[in-house]
C-alpha cells in the first residue's frame, strides 16, 4: 500500500490509472462541474417522489408460515382486505350515545365508503365481528377500514385516508387513524426530522474536525460540499429505482448516515493528499502544478478509497445470504450510497480541487495548528505519535492483554441477545397515528393495530370438513383463554376459516412474539388431530419468522465476511499471520460494539441518559447489518495502517521502525476520519425513533 506513504516521491504515482484520470478531470474540470450541477438539481427535483414512494419495512420471508398465511388471507378472504386500518373517535365532553358523536361517526364513515381506495368500512354502531367497537366508558369508538393492494399502494391509500379525515375532528370529537401503513407514513416524517436534527449536530462537528485536520477553512468545506452532493445523487438514484422496486422508510436516513460518514472520510484523504502535493509539485505554471497535484492525489489517496469502498461493498454483499427484504433493502441502499460517494470522490472532487488550486489553503489556521509538512515528517525530531508508538511497543503484552480484556468484556452481552422489531410507536405520540394508538392502548387493546391472523383450511388448501370446523371452534376457545389475547373470533368464508386474534399486548413486544410461538405450537397439535392445515400470520408473525431467518443466517454472514477478508489481506500483504491478526482484532472490535449495544438497548444500561425505554430486544436486522458494515470500515483503517508499516519493513527490515513509522504517518488522518464518523453516527443518538438510536450507537 505505497499509496498511504506521505513522504514517498510523488513520481511513484505518475503513470498509474489514478494519476492519469486525475489529470484528465483537472483539464475537463468545468465540464465535470457542469454535469454534477445538473445531476444535483435533477436529484433535488426527484427527492419528493422518493419520499412519497417509501413503504413500511418488509419482513416477509418466502416460504415461511407467515407468508403463506398472508397469501391465504388475500386469496380466500378478499373482503377482509390486505390491511385493516383503525379509525378512532374519542371525546372528553360527549359519549358515543350523543347525537353529535354519532353524527361525526356517520359523516366520516360515509366519506370513507365513497372512496375508491376503501374495500369496506365497519362503523362503531355495526358489529365489527371480532372486537368491541365502543369503549366501556362510552367516550371512544372504533371504525375498521379494509384496504387492498401492494405495500406501496397501501401507503398511498393511508396518506389519502389521513388527509380525508385530517379535518374531521369537531363537535368535541377527535378523529384519527392508525394501522401499519398510517404508522409508516408518520414514521417517515419523524425519521426525516430526526435525520435533519442529527445532521445539524454532526456536520458542524465534522466541519471543525476537517478544518483542524486539513489546516484551512476552505479545505474543510470541500469534503462537506462534495459529500452532500453525493448523498443527494444517491437519493435521486433511489427515486428512479422506486419505479421498479420498493424502499422502506429507513432509506433516506440510513443513506444519509452512511453516505455522510464515508463520503467525508474519503474526501478527507484525497484533499489531505492534494494539499501535500500542491506544496511540492515543483516549478511551473499554477495550472500545471495543480494538474500534477490532482493526478498525484488521485493516484495515491484516490486508489485507497476505491479499495476501501470495495471492501465495504463486498462485506455488504454477504448480506444477500439473508432472505429478508428489509435487510436486503438496507444493504442495497448502503451499497449504492457508498458507490455514489466513491464516484463523486473520483469525479466532482478532483474537478473542484483543480478549480481551487493553491486557494485550497485559504483561511488557514495558525501555523501551530497546521498538519506537519513533508519536511517535518522527514525530520528526526520525534512527534507525539511516534513517542506513543515507541511507548506501546516497549510494553507489547501489557497493552495487548489490557485492550483485549476490555473488548472481551464488552463482547459478553452478545450471548444473551434477543431479536425483535420496534415499530417506532413511542416516537409517534404527536402524530395522528400516535394519538389513535393511545386511544387503542387506553380504551381497547394495543393489538388492534395489527391482529394475528390464523387461517384454517383442509389438506392442499381444500375447504374444511365438519370435524375440522369443530377443531377450529375448539382452537378458538383455547386461544380466548390466553391472558395475552384480548379478543378472538373465527370468520368462515368459502369453506375456510379465518381466526382473528387481537393481542392484549403491543404487537412489537416480546409477549406478542411469545404468543405467536404458543399459537403455532397449539396449531401443530390441532392439525395432527384431523389433518387441518393451520397457518399463523400477521405483522408479529412476520417479525418472528424474520428473526429466525436472520439469526439462523448470521453465522454464515460472519463466515463469508471473514473468509473474504482473509483472502483479501493475504493478497495485499502476501502474508498469513497479518491477515489472521487483522481478522481476529476486527472481529473482537465488531463483537464488542454489538455487545455494548445489547447491554444498552436490550438490558437498558444507561437508557435514562439516552432517553429511551428498552423494549427488551435488539432491532432484528441491526446486528447482521452492523457487523458487515463495521467490519468493512475497520478493515479499511487496518489496511491503511498496516500497508504503511509493511512498506517500511520491506525497505528497512526493522519491525520496530516499521511500526513507529506507520503510526506516525497514518495516525492523524485515521484519527480525524474516525472522529468524523463518530460525530456523524453519534448525532443519531438524538433521534426519537429507537432503531436510529441503536444504529447510531452501534456504529
Amino acid at each position: 500500500m505505497t499509496d498511504t506513504i506521505s513522504r514517498i516521491d510523488p513520481q511513484v504515482s505518475c503513470g498509474n490509472i489514478g494519476d492519469r484520470w486525475g489529470r484528465l478531470v483537472a483539464r475537463r474540470r468545468w465540464v465535470v462541474l457542469a454535469i454534477w450541477t445538473l445531476l444535483a438539481v435533477g436529484s433535488a427535483i426527484l427527492y419528493p417522489a422518493l419520499q412519497n414512494s417509501l413503504v413500511g419495512a418488509n419482513f416477509s420471508v418466502p416460504g415461511t408460515e407467515s407468508s403463506r398465511a398472508d397469501q391465504l388471507v388475500e386469496q380466500h378472504f378478499a373482503s377482509f382486505g390486505s390491511e385493516q386500518l383503525v379509525v378512532t373517535f374519542t371525546s372528553d365532553s360527549v359519549d358515543s350515545r350523543n347525537p353529535a358523536f354519532r353524527a361525526r361517526v356517520a359523516e366520516v364513515a360515509s366519506s370513507l365508503r365513497q372512496s375508491p381506495d376503501v374495500l369496506r368500512v365497519v362503523d362503531p354502531y355495526e358489529s365489527a365481528g371480532f372486537v368491541p367497537t365502543i369503549s366501556d366508558d362510552g367516550t371512544s369508538a372504533l371504525a375498521f377500514v379494509g384496504i387492498g393492494g401492494e405495500a406501496s399502494d397501501r401507503i398511498a391509500v393511508a396518506e389519502r385516508v389521513q388527509e380525508m379525515i385530517g379535518g374531521a375532528s369537531g363537535d368535541g370529537v377527535e378523529v384519527a387513524v392508525t394501522g401499519y401503513s398510517p404508522m409508516t407514513v408518520d414514521l417517515t416524517r419523524v425519521e426525516s426530522e430526526d435525520a435533519v436534527r442529527a445532521e445539524s449536530i454532526g456536520l458542524p462537528i465534522a466541519f471543525v474536525v476537517l478544518v483542524l485536520a486539513l489546516g484551512s477553512v476552505v479545505a474543510g468545506i470541500v469534503p462537506l460540499v462534495t459529500t452532500g452532493i453525493g448523498v443527494l445523487a444517491a437519493f435521486g438514484m433511489f427515486a428512479l429505482l422506486s419505479n421498479v422496486m420498493t424502499f422502506d422508510v429507513l432509506v433516506t436516513t440510513v443513506a444519509a448516515m452512511f453516505g455522510l460518514g464515508l463520503g467525508i472520510d474519503y474526501a478527507l484523504f484525497i484533499v489531505s493528499r492534494f494539499r501535500e502535493e500542491i506544496g511540492r509539485a515543483g516549478p511551473g505554471e499554477d495550472s500545471d502544478r495543480t494538474e500534477r497535484a490532482v493526478g498525484a492525489a488521485m493516484g495515491t489517496a484516490g486508489h485507497i478509497i476505491v479499495i476501501s469502498g470495495l471492501v465495504v461493498l463486498i462485506a455488504l454483499g454477504a448480506l444477500a445470504i439473508v432472505d429478508v427484504p428489509a435487510v436486503q433493502s438496507i444493504s442495497l441502499v448502503v451499497a449504492l450510497t457508498i458507490a455514489t460517494v466513491v464516484v463523486v470522490a473520483w469525479t466532482l472532487l478532483p474537478a473542484l480541487l483543480a478549480v481551487l488550486g493553491t486557494r485550497i489553503g485559504a483561511w488557514s489556521l495558525p501555523r501551530r495548528f497546521q498538519p506537519p509538512s513533508v519536511d517535518e515528517h522527514d525530520a528526526a525530531v520525534p512527534t507525539w505519535w511516534s513517542r506513543w508508538a515507541q511507548h506501546v511497543i516497549e510494553r507489547p503484552w501489557r497493552y495487548t492483554v489490557a485492550s483485549a480484556a476490555v473488548l472481551i468484556v464488552c463482547l459478553v452481552p452478545i450471548g444473551s441477545i434477543s431479536y425483535g422489531v420496534d415499530l417506532g410507536a413511542e416516537a409517534l405520540s404527536a402524530e395522528p397515528s400516535g394519538r389513535a394508538n393511545t386511544v387503542l392502548t387506553e380504551k381497547f387493546a394495543p393489538g388492534t393495530i395489527s391482529p394475528i391472523t390464523i387461517v384454517f383450511t383442509g389438506e392442499d388448501d381444500s375447504p374444511l370438513g365438519p370435524q375440522q370446523i369443530a377443531t377450529v371452534d375448539a382452537f378458538a376457545n383455547s386461544v380466548r383463554g390466553d391472558d395475552r389475547v384480548a379478543y378472538a373470533l373465527a370468520q368462515p368464508e368459502g369453506g375456510r376459516s379465518l381466526l382473528i386474534v387481537v393481542p392484549s399486548v403491543p404487537i412489537d413486544s416480546t409477549e406478542a412474539a411469545d404468543l405467536v410461538e404458543t399459537l403455532r405450537s397449539q396449531a401443530v397439535l390441532a392439525g395432527d388431530v384431523d389433518g387441518t392445515s393451520v397457518s399463523v400470520g400477521g405483522t408479529t408473525a412476520l417479525v418472528v419468522d424474520a428473526s429466525e431467518e436472520i439469526s439462523g443466517k448470521f453465522v454464515w454472514v460472519v463466515a463469508a465476511v471473514l473468509a473474504f477478508s482473509l483472502c483479501y489481506l493475504a493478497v495485499v500483504f502476501r502474508s498469513v499471520v497479518i491477515p489472521l491478526k487483522a481478522v481476529a482484532m476486527n472481529l473482537l472490535v465488531t463483537g464488542a460494539a454489538l455487545g455494548a449495544t445489547v447491554a444498552v438497548f436490550q438490558w437498558g444500561w444507561g437508557s435514562s441518559i439516552l432517553g429511551f425505554e428498552s423494549p427488551g430486544y435488539i432491532q432484528v436486522y441491526l446486528p447482521v447489518t452492523v457487523f458487515a458494515v463495521v467490519f468493512g470500515l475497520s478493515m479499511d483503517y487496518e489496511v491503511f495502517l498496516i500497508g504503511r508499516m509493511r512498506e517500511v519493513f520491506v525497505r528497512e527490515a526493522s519491525n520496530d521502525v516499521a511500526v513507529v513509522d506507520g503510526i506516525e504517518h497514518t495516525a492523524r488522518p485515521i484519527t480525524a476520519a474516525a472522529a468524523i464518523m463518530i460525530a456523524v453516527f453519534a448525532s443519531f443518538l438524538t433521534a426519537d425513533v429507537l432503531e436510529l438510536k441503536q444504529f447510531g450507537f452501534a456504529l
